[in-house]
């Protein structure tokens, strides 16, 4: 296995997040590192461990997976060993998106910032699962519903609306304690993903 398309396809997406969001906040964003970092690892954390926890409900209560990951999976396809990646840049849009809303409505609803959460995954996974066929040949999840041609489906908007409450309560009490938090974080990643697979 060769890791380049793995580098490309994740600087070509943070990237693209980066520019996105500029564009939207109409200015070039300044990174700060440590917020940064504990919005991606905290999205990457609730995000591999949901899709786990999901994935197995849902194969309790329908007698079948909801998707399945083709790209390095793990857990029997509920996740991938990539998906730390995947959930991470989602946290690195969060964190720039989060920052521009706080500026433009400083006091935004968490009901609010989860609904739009939950809206912006959908097209984040579709456009991310898509553009995986340049860089590794195929789709980088399916899913077996077909309702949006297997690369998301409207069964997931509930999943990410009570995913993003989670990720908004959780970022505003790891914010306290970042670096505590991010590398407790960090050594249940590398738990769940590399050594329970």
């Amino acid at each position: 296995m060769t890791v380049l398309p793995y580098v490309l396809f994740t600087f070509a997406w943070l990237g693209i997040i980066y520019l996105y969001n500029c564009l939207i906040a109409r200015t070039w964003k300044r990174i700060k590192l440590r917020e940064a970092l504990v919005s991606v690892v905290a999205t990457a954390f609730i995000g591999v461990y949901g899709e786990i926890f999901l994935d197995t409900l849902y194969h309790l209560i329908v007698g079948n997976p909801l998707w399945h990951y083709n790209v390095l999976p793990i857990h029997g396809g509920y996740t991938s060993a990539f998906a730390p990646i995947i959930w991470g840049m989602l946290g690195f849009h969060v964190y720039l998106f989060h920052d521009t809303l706080r500026k433009w409505r400083p006091t935004i609803r968490r009901r609010s910032i989860a609904l739009i959460f939950s809206v912006e995954a959908l097209f984040l996974e579709a456009a991310l699962t898509l553009s995986s066929l340049l860089f590794f040949g195929q789709l980088m999840y399916y899913y077996y519903p077909s309702d949006l041609w297997h690369v998301t489906t409207i069964q997931n908007i509930p999943f990410y609306f009570i995913c993003g409450m989670v990720l908004v309560r959780t970022l505003s009490i790891a914010r306290q304690h970042p670096y505590y938090f991010t590398q407790i974080t960090l050594f249940l990643l590398v738990v769940i993903v590399f050594m329970t697979s």
